[in-house]
């Protein structure tokens, strides 16, 4: 696959799971949910207390207080629905979280694996962008020092392997291919 067509087709990623960590969406979702909630009820018992304060100094206005507690079952439905839109909001914005932590998660494993050639790529709207490009800075760096040190045990092999060609000690020649070997599979995890 040609790279132009690798990049269009990864712009093009969705998820299709809005609930990618379970634990944390839940979490988030339950505060704003709760905090909506805290603050229906704060409104609601203030208005509540307010107009009965009003009617027993003007009890001409008790008909009115009798039509508001009236309508009470409209005002919950009307609440329920509210609750549910911030639920389905608060999915969404949680899935904009949760969807890049879920990628750096990933991310971290595959370069703790060795693979210094990842990268992560977050998708347009995505929280956390910031981290992404300090995270691909850091993966560089490390990268860039990692293929330093290689480049450098690489060329210490190669003078090692032509000091141990005009010794004549056996033991000697044996000691530097066992070093020799123990150093080169010191890079042999990375992926650079």
């Amino acid at each position: 696959m040609s790279e132009a067509k690798f990049q269009g087709s990864q712009q093009k990623f969705q998820r299709k799971t809005i609930l990618i960590k379970k634990s944390l969406q839940y979490k988030y979702m339950f505060l704003m949910l709760s905090s909506v909630l805290i603050g229906f009820l704060i409104v609601g018992f203030e208005i509540i207390w307010t107009l009965s304060k009003v009617t027993t100094e003007h009890p001409m206005l008790l008909p009115l207080l009798d039509k508001l507690y009236a309508m009470m079952p409209i005002f919950l439905i009307k609440m329920a629905m509210y609750l549910t839109a911030i639920l389905i909001v608060s999915a969404v914005i949680s899935h904009r979280m949760a969807g890049p932590i879920f990628k750096f998660e990933k991310s971290a494993r595959i370069v703790a694996d060795g693979d210094l050639t990842h990268r992560v790529s977050l998708r347009k709207g995505d929280h956390l962008v910031e981290m992404q490009t300090e995270f691909n800075n850091m993966v560089d760096s490390f990268h860039s020092a990692v293929k330093n040190c290689k480049t450098a045990v690489e060329t210490s092999n190669r003078e090692i392997e032509d000091i141990s060609k005009n010794i004549d000690n056996p033991q000697v020649k044996s000691r530097l291919a066992v070093i020799l070997r123990n150093v080169s599979e010191v890079f042999s995890k990375f992926k650079t």
